[in-house]
């Protein structure tokens, strides 16, 4: 996901669409929300929720039937069109 970030490398289940988008989709059956985690280097928006996330770690994020979670990076051209 990041290259300098050793951890991203071990992501699996999600990823990064060019360096600001960052989508998670849910593999699990049944699942409404799921673990998400945060390249460091950059803050993250939730654009449907509003929530800011602090750099790098790792976040639990709602995911209802409706939405994939996608988190903008802090800062993006993209995140105050999506706010």
């Amino acid at each position: 996901m990041v290259p300098g970030d050793e951890r991203a490398w071990d992501v699996d289940d999600q990823f990064l669409l060019g360096p600001d988008v960052l989508a998670a989709p849910v593999y699990e059956a049944g699942a409404r929300s799921r673990r998400v985690y945060l390249p460091s280097g950059a803050r993250w928006l939730g654009p449907a929720t509003g929530q800011v996330s602090q750099d790098g770690g790792t976040l639990d994020v709602d995911a209802p039937l409706e939405r994939i979670p996608v988190l903008v990076r802090e800062g993006a051209d993209l995140a105050a069109v999506l706010r």
